[in-house]
């Protein structure tokens, strides 16, 4: 079927699945490429990152029912 200047497309017509985006194809292929030992040092590092800057966040950020709790 021919649809010439159709403002609508059939159900199902055109890409199935989402592609993505440049930056996170390549992210995932360097992911991919990374032994597991480099993996799981990325993630140690990511973690300590994460705890870090929530220590610092809730040091400066809230008042002292932290203290309190803690």
């Amino acid at each position: 079927m021919d649809y010439i200047d159709a403002d609508w497309r059939p159900a199902g017509a055109g890409r199935k699945r989402r592609r993505r985006t440049g930056i996170f194809t390549a992210q995932r292929r360097a992911w991919h490429k990374m032994t597991r030992a480099e993996r799981r040092r990325a993630l140690l590092m990511l973690r300590d990152c994460t705890m870090f800057l929530g220590c610092i966040i809730v040091a400066v950020g809230l008042p002292g029912w932290v203290e309190y709790l803690l």
